[in-house]
This record gives C-alpha cells, structure tokens and sequence, in this order.
C-alpha cells in the first residue's frame, strides 16, 4: 500500500492555548457509541461537566454542546479541552483527536493530509518553500476498492502528478498555470464521461499565455457575492467578503490595475503563498473524482477560490499597504473552514464552478 502526505505534514504540532484560534468552536461534533460509552467511566472531577456539556441535536445525535459564543463547553479558559487535560488525549472523540488530520483511502492507496482550516497548518503550508508530496509503500498488496474504477484512479494519478509538476513552472505565472489546469480538466471530463480511461493518459497540461479578456475585477466581485451566499459558520467571513467587494466597486478599472500591481510589487509573496493553497487544494480534491465522475468543477473551484483568496489578500493589504502573517493566516483558515468544512457549502461551490468553462473564468491581469 502506498502512503502519501504533504512534505510540512510531520513538521505538525498542535498549538494548544497558544493557538490564534481554537478548534473547538462552532462545530457541531458528533459522539460515536464507544466514545460515549468511555464517559461513563470518567473522573469524577470530570463527570458532571461531560455530562452536562453533552446535548441532543435535531437529527437525534449526541454532541458536545456549545455556548452562545459558539465554544465548546468543555474548553478550558486557558484555551485546553478538559478532557484531554484532566484525563489524557486518548479519550478524546475520534473528531477532536484527528483534526486537522484527514485520511483519504483509494484501497491500494492512503492519502493523509491537513486542512488549512487550522491556523498552525496554514502557517506551515504558507512558509513551505514549495508544495511536495512524499510517499511510502509499506509493501502490503492491497487491490483498489472494488467500485472505483481502476483505470479512472490510475488517470487521476497521472494526472495530478502533471498538474502538480505544472504548477511549479517558474516560467509562468500562476494565473497562466491555473488556465493550464483548467483546460487539462476540461479535456479529462469529456474522457470520464465517455469512461474513456485510457485517454485520459494521453491528455497534456499546455501552460500558455492568458487567453481571458474579461474584468478580472468584476469577476472577483461576482465571486465574493456568491461565497458570501453561502450559510456562514461565523459572522466575521460574509462581513470580511462584503468588504472585499465594496472596495472593489469603488475602483475604476485603471486604480485596480494600479493596485494589483502596487500589491505584486511590494508583497511578492503572494505567488508562493497561493501557489501552495492551489497546490494544496489539487492535491486534496482532484482524486475525490472517484466517487461522482465530477473533475472539471473541482478545477475551477480551485482556480475560483485562488483568485478569490488573492483578491482577499489584496485588499486587506489594501487597507495599510501591509499583509501580515497572521492576516494570510486568518483569510485561508476563514475560507477552509467556511467552505471546505461545511459539506453543503463546498458541494454547492463544486457545482456553482463546474458550470463556469474555462473561458469564463478570469484570473487578474495586471
């Protein structure tokens, strides 16, 4: 069995309070039998407040309840979950001892990754000088899952690998290899829906000049419209999109010019920076095309949601012409945690972008 992760995937260690943020807030965790099952031996230090942090949901489900803040009753004031504190990590739910860890099997194949939702990891992913993926065969012969078809898995295989190597063509800008994808994508669809595999093997990413003429500034605010429709997990990301897409009205099309440009020159970061986020979001959703055929709008969600997180980028800098760490930080734990984490919200973009052809997507021209 082959084993796989991101390069920056060890280098993870858990911030504990020292976090900018806390993974236990707002979300709605679900407690499996077993877990529930161990609360009943708790500690007696312990016991009454398991209890009475634990709540019914709609669909009949036990979880942890959270107050009108939206945290976790059983988060410590020094930002710690109780139960890890006062009774040990393995007794922590399987939710709140994998996270931000997530673990995608193909059979044969193991993927683990971490989500960016995490500020620690997104810090990681930001910093890492390029996006890399390491594997280990642990020289087990597990056989693909018997419903996925293997000549589709191996097709998504070579695929990404290009995709990725693609990415990293320093004579490009990343705009010009997101089109690449894009195109590539386009192409590998009519295969999948033809279940033409083999083909699939013969497709080429062809990295090009941009061939968009359309207001990338325009496009930008049709995006912040439609993300911002979507249900928020907090209020802080529709208000930060709404900023976003108001300073953006308020430029003419030569000021916006002028500001991307003065945003590339004095911030020229922000090709690595993005280049890692694309990278990240390829390699995390390209081979999830096994379970509904659907790869063309998982690449133009990525090339959608870069061109929204530079856009993000660029007007918080806007603000004081300066971009802190922990600002990039906060955008792209915002935007994994309000998009990638909500399944009704990343499967309602999924499809929202799918319906854009590669034509009209308009990645900033500056």
């Amino acid at each position: 069995m082959l084993h796989r992760h991101p390069n920056y995937y060890p280098g993870f260690r858990c911030l504990g309070g020292a976090c900018p943020d806390t993974c236990c807030r707002d979300w709605d965790i679900v407690l499996d039998e077993e877990t529930l099952s161990d609360y009943q031996h708790a500690p007696a230090s312990l016991a009454q407040r398991l209890q009475e942090s634990l709540t019914t949901d709609e669909e009949g489900d036990t979880c942890f309840r959270l107050d009108r803040r939206g945290f976790c009753t059983m988060l410590t004031p020094d930002g710690l979950c109780a139960i890890q504190k006062e009774w040990g990590e393995s007794h922590l739910c399987d939710h709140c001892a994998a996270y931000p860890r997530f673990i995608e099997e193909y059979g044969n194949l193991t993927e683990a990754s971490l989500a960016i939702s995490c500020p620690e990891v997104a810090r990681l992913l930001l910093e890492s000088p390029a996006f890399q993926v390491e594997e280990v065969d642990d020289g087990h012969p597990d056989q693909p899952f018997p419903d996925i078809p293997p000549q589709l898995l191996a097709g998504l295989e070579t695929t990404r690998q290009a995709v990725l190597d693609g990415m990293e063509e320093p004579q490009y800008t990343l705009w010009e290899r997101l089109q690449g994808v894009l195109y590539l994508a386009d192409t590998l669809q009519d295969s999948i829906d033809s279940e033409d595999y083999p083909a699939m093997a013969q497709a080429v990413l062809s990295i090009r000049p941009l061939s968009s003429t359309g207001n990338g500034k325009e496009f930008a605010q049709t995006l912040c419209r439609f993300f911002s429709s979507l249900e928020p997990l907090r209020p802080t990301w529709p208000q930060r999109l709404s900023q976003c897409f108001q300073l953006l009205e308020g430029l003419t099309e030569a000021e916006y010019q002028n500001l991307c440009r003065r945003f590339e020159g004095q911030f020229p970061q922000w090709q690595r920076h993005l280049t890692n986020v694309a990278e990240y979001l390829l390699f995390r959703h390209w081979h999830k095309t096994v379970n509904d055929d659907q790869l063309y709008g998982r690449a133009a969600f990525v090339s959608c949601s870069t061109i929204l997180l530079y856009h993000l980028f660029l007007t918080q800098w806007a603000e004081r012409e300066a971009l802190s760490q922990a600002e990039e930080i906060a955008l792209c734990c915002a935007f994994s945690r309000e998009v990638e984490h909500m399944e009704e919200n990343l499967n309602l973009a999924m499809d929202t972008c799918s319906a854009l052809s590669p034509d009209t997507i308009h990645f900033p021209q500056c």
